[in-house]
């Protein structure tokens, strides 16, 4: 059953499809635009502004930890004063940094913004999630949240092409000016439209109780397995083309095909989620895990043999994996924390975004061929998510018949 809400514009058609999965999908899709803009750009950026390869991959790290350090605050803050200001006062803030990005006048200026409206945005991922979690319990959460992370198998089809051809045609200002069309336009669609689904009781952004949903032992083994088993992926944006280029030797168009194509993947791990939302979040993140573990050896495997469709096919399984994992972890932690629905959602996103960027810099630092750090890190923060996930698991408290 839904939760019940204090507030008017909750209780009038919140369970209607202005209101439903898709709705808060729009909100969510923020995140990855502002992710995948500047992937697309990156090739771009090399022509335009002189950017070394560490520069162009900063440019997502950078955007990505801005993402993981503003979830604290943007889940205490939809906890504390409500989901709607929460939304409106991290979009007011990616907003800024967005227009600073677009008219930026140098790299500083330019990895600035970018960490700038990354901590705005960081409202995305915790909003709309934190919103479900309060209209919705069981398999309609997951099936919902399904449907939420889709947006990331969708964003980045539209966004890296788009990103790369206007950057490519204009200037290199075009998609970052595009960016900030869409936040307009979401700024517009949150005031109208966002209902206020915050629950009497929710209260809870004290240090005390971030302190205790970190330290819960189920949240923090998803939390870190979710984390490790999706830092591929920051991974695979930061310097995936570089490195299947060298692997490889293809043209940069075929590169950007492969990679986009391999986000319908991600769909496919979330529509399988969506069939199967009945099914526990532990069974389905094991299946996702098996995969992510699949894609591993074939990464492993490109080392030796460096064909495309090898490559194709460790992204393709990592992708569904991750497709099944995504979702799945966040419905385990949501729905432990029913009255600190924020915290908890800011919790695995803090964990996920910050393990996302560092590893996807480390990557990029690493004095390595691309193609050889790309299968070193990735395969390293995979086997950890194995790992926690076998070993972290909560005590099982048996009680027997005298």
């Amino acid at each position: 059953m839904p939760l019940n809400s204090d507030s008017k514009s909750a209780s009038v058609g919140v369970n209607g499809w202005m209101y439903g999965a898709a709705f808060f999908a729009l909100l969510a899709a923020l995140a990855p635009f502002g992710v995948n803009v500047a992937v697309g750009l990156s090739p771009v950026f090399a022509n335009n502004v002189n950017m070394d390869a560490d520069a162009r991959a900063a440019t997502v790290a950078l955007f990505v930890l801005g993402l993981g350090l503003g979830q604290p605050f943007m889940g205490g803050a939809a906890d504390h004063w409500g989901r709607r200001p929460a939304m409106m006062g991290g979009l007011l803030l990616g907003l800024l940094g967005a227009i600073a990005a677009a008219f930026a006048n140098n790299d500083t200026q330019l990895l600035w913004a970018r960490f700038i409206s990354g901590l705005g945005f960081s409202a995305c991922m915790v909003v709309p999630r934190v919103c479900l979690r309060d209209l919705h319990q069981g398999p309609v959460l997951q099936r919902n949240m399904a449907t939420l992370s889709n947006i990331f198998a969708v964003t980045p089809v539209i966004t890296q092409p788009l990103a790369w051809a206007l950057g490519h045609w204009f200037t290199w200002r075009v998609p970052l000016l595009a960016l900030v069309a869409f936040v307009l336009v979401v700024i517009f669609v949150s005031w109208r439209w966002q209902p206020e689904t915050r629950s009497a009781g929710t209260l809870a952004p004290k240090w005390g109780v971030w302190l205790e949903v970190a330290s819960d032992a189920l949240i923090l083994r998803t939390c870190l397995t979710f984390a490790f088993a999706n830092a591929p992926f920051f991974v695979v944006a930061a310097i995936g083309p570089v490195a299947i280029k060298q692997s490889t030797g293809v043209s940069g168009g075929v590169i950007a095909a492969i990679l986009g194509g391999t986000y319908l993947g991600f769909a496919v791990g979330n529509f399988w989620v969506r069939r199967n939302a009945s099914w526990s979040s532990t069974l389905l993140i094991n299946q996702g895990l098996c995969l992510i573990g699949a894609s591993m050896l074939t990464f492993i495997c490109t080392l030796w043999w460096p064909s495309l469709w090898l490559w194709s096919l460790a992204l393709t399984l990592y992708a569904v994996g991750q497709g099944i994992v995504f979702p799945a972890g966040f419905s385990q932690v949501l729905e432990g924390r029913a009255l600190q629905a924020g915290v908890a959602s800011a919790v695995i996103g803090t964990i996920h975004m910050t393990t996302g960027g560092l590893v996807a810099w480390i990557a990029g630092s690493l004095s390595l061929a691309q193609d050889v750090s790309l299968v070193l890190v990735c395969s390293l923060v995979s086997g950890a998510a194995v790992l926690v996930w076998l070993w972290m698991k909560p005590a099982v408290v048996h009680i027997g018949m005298k």
